[in-house]
């Protein structure tokens, strides 16, 4: 795994130098990769930074076949970890996407992340990248799988599986692996259960198919939100509050597409003024600072360290380029009585 995460740097060093419901939809094969050539994030400052933001592998290790669901989930580095509930770890803020892809709104949400160097996970309803109406969700994938971005099953259909049979666990969770794994060309190590309900039964399968379960510490509830500025102020406000955790979104939501991008500058806003005050910034990462065994946190890629650490090492060179806040309205004077 290190040693392709080195031909991974190398390469773009060199290319750098030189220059909510689902749609439905029967299940098809996959379509070709498309060329997806997404802007580097604005944020990177050096081709370093832009390298070691790919972390995830672009191809299995081994021929995936979707007769054998052990090769579709075998992930070493995100599968088979505790369930990930958000307060696994301080000081750092993870956010994660559901539902989508969705065409309308879901680029934009790339586009803010990508803007800002933000690592971020999409748990992928796979209906929305399956047959001929999935096309474009496909397209999204591939664009959120170049960039570096995680993706997990957020099953076929997004059904509530607490009470789930074993028929329904089939359908929903296997035949979800079926489309996405071989679809993305990688095992699929994450799942995150529609609502975050699973029963006992569904959290056996997830075990027996090395499935991390990851659910969230900070519920955005936007998707029933309408008011944008009330939103953007109650997301960065509980992650100011929490001190960072999992942050539930939905791609799908027009309104998550139009706040993130302002929701990532207040992350940006609050950690230079951590910087100035001295204090530790909330550091923006991926789902794999939360992965723990037991007691113990599993170990990270060296990729994803040194983006972590290139976002640490930029983040006062961006706070230096941003605009100074507004000044702090000033009590007005008090007047003599007469």
């Amino acid at each position: 795994m290190q040693r392709w995460f080195g031909w991974l740097v190398i390469a773009v060093l060199a290319t750098t130098a030189r220059a909510d419901p689902g749609v439905p939809a029967p299940p098809a094969g996959p379509a070709p990769r498309p060329e997806a050539t997404p802007p580097p994030p604005a944020a990177a400052t050096s081709a370093v930074a832009r390298a070691v933001a790919i972390v995830t592998p672009p191809a299995a290790p081994v021929a995936l076949d979707p007769k054998d669901l052990r090769t579709l989930t075998d992930d070493p580095v995100l599968g088979k970890a505790d369930r990930i509930d958000g307060d696994e770890a301080k000081g750092l803020v993870a956010f994660t996407f559901d539902d989508g892809p969705n065409p309308d709104t879901t680029p934009e949400v790339i586009d803010a992340l990508e803007k800002y160097d933000i690592p971020a996970t999409f748990f992928i309803v796979t209906q929305r990248i399956a047959g001929k109406h999935g096309e474009k969700g496909r397209e999204l994938l591939h664009r959120e799988l170049d960039a570096g971005f995680l993706v997990g099953s957020h099953s076929v259909s997004h059904a509530n599986l607490k009470r789930a049979t074993a028929d329904k666990l089939t359908k929903e969770i296997d035949a979800s692996l079926k489309t996405l794994a071989v679809e993305a060309n990688r095992p699929i190590g994450l799942f995150r259960p529609p609502y975050g309900a699973i029963g006992p039964s569904g959290r056996v399968r997830l075990k027996k198919l090395g499935l991390t379960e990851v659910q969230w510490s900070i519920d955005t509830l936007d998707w029933r939100s309408h008011n944008e500025d009330r939103l953007r102020k109650k997301v960065i406000s509980m992650i100011k509050k929490e001190g960072g955790g999992v942050v539930l979104m939905h791609d799908v939501k027009p309104i998550t597409a139009k706040v993130i991008p302002l929701v990532l500058d207040d992350l940006e806003a609050e950690n230079c003024a951590r910087l100035t005050d001295n204090r530790e910034p909330i550091l923006p990462v991926s789902l794999h600072y939360f992965l723990k065994d037991g007691a113990t946190a599993r170990e990270l890629p060296d990729a994803v360290k040194q983006r972590t650490a290139a976002y640490k090492a930029g983040l006062a060179q961006r706070c230096a380029r941003r605009p100074p806040p507004p000044p702090t309205p000033e009590a007005a004077p008090k007047h003599a009585s007469k």
